[in-house]
């Protein structure tokens, strides 16, 4: 979280905001703090999820535009945890930071199962097809979802982190220029409602639970309205992401049986055409560019550890040298 935003909050606001919801935080578990305060809460024992969004972040209305997308998808067949309103009804509350501020709050049913690591024994087939089918059903139902006017979320041009020069003084030139290029390509793409639309664009590993077979969804504060490969490159950039962390080092092979697995289950729910999936390794580069401008922009590099710098320096060198995290032939999959 931005030192700014931290200045202003205290445990205070989370024993405020869990009043709205009849949850106790007295035990109340921190789960994030990068984009926003996420705390595992309970309420007769139960276990949910209370999330605090400053103002900063995201406002009232897109709060409320990803809330009103999360019910229609639980409410068409998703497996997604439910948003609890509160006791007076409203799916946000609003809390005052020390200076005035307002931190939007909302609370989440936890999601049954657990986190999968790469490293587990179940991280196979199985799960990456059941992975791409729940992106399937996510793009499928989307497709027909109509929403209430006052509510909106982000266009993908909106994306604050689509600009280097935001968070830098001096971006190298060459970067300056490859975020030029990837953002020509993207404006270049056709948009019909079967390659763009509201998607949740986190999709990693991170962001669900594996429980009986089969994957629930959360952290939804990402989504935008971009096209649908988007949806697909994240988590393959992800997992090469992670692989690379443990050590992988044939990480073009990995991709491709990923891949290969994933659309399969992909494409029972939903179908995109090959020149869709083609685009997946621009999507690569974009997710590197945002991310690269993300530590810019949370983050003093100048300062941090030696872990983070080297980080940094490996994505800023792709981005220069106008390479995705991994070569993906779309042609291989099939």
């Amino acid at each position: 979280m931005e030192a700014s935003v931290e200045r202003i909050f205290s445990n205070a606001l989370v024993e405020l905001a869990g009043h709205f919801f009849l949850v106790s935080t007295e035990s109340s578990v921190k789960l994030g703090d990068a984009e926003n305060y996420v705390f595992e809460v309970h309420r007769d024992g139960t276990p949910y999820i209370l999330r605090m969004t400053h103002q900063s972040h995201r406002s009232k209305g897109q709060v409320l535009a990803e809330l009103k997308w999360i019910e229609y998808l639980q409410n068409n067949g998703s497996e997604i945890p439910k948003v609890i309103p509160s006791t007076e009804n409203n799916l946000v509350e609003i809390v005052k930071g020390l200076d005035g501020t307002d931190f939007y709050c909302c609370l989440f049913e936890k999601a049954p199962g657990v986190r999968v690591k790469v490293t587990d024994e179940n991280f196979d087939g199985h799960l990456f097809f059941e992975w791409g089918r729940t992106i399937g059903h996510l793009h499928k139902k989307t497709k027909s979802y109509k929403p209430e006017t006052e509510y909106k979320r982000l266009e993908w041009h909106e994306e604050e982190l689509l600009n280097a020069e935001h968070y830098q003084s001096d971006v190298p030139e060459q970067v300056m220029h490859q975020q030029e290029l990837i953002m020509n390509k993207l404006n270049a793409l056709p948009i019909h409602q079967d390659n763009f639309g509201l998607i949740h664009s986190d999709i990693h590993n991170g962001n669900f639970h594996f429980h009986e077979g089969k994957i629930h969804v959360f952290d939804f504060d990402d989504c935008s309205y971009h096209w649908l490969a988007s949806d697909l490159a994240i988590p393959l950039y992800y997992l090469m992401w992670s692989l690379e962390r443990e050590g992988v080092k044939e990480l073009d092979g990995y991709a491709a049986k990923f891949m290969g697995d994933f659309i399969k289950g992909y494409e029972t729910e939903n179908i995109l055409a090959p020149v869709d999936y083609d685009t997946i390794p621009l999507f690569l580069k974009l997710r590197d560019l945002t991310l690269y401008n993300f530590f810019h922009k949370k983050y003093d590099l100048k300062n941090a550890d030696d872990q983070l710098y080297k980080t940094v320096q490996k994505i800023e060198q792709r981005i220069m040298e106008s390479r995705p995290i991994v070569h993906f032939n779309s042609n291989l999959i099939y």
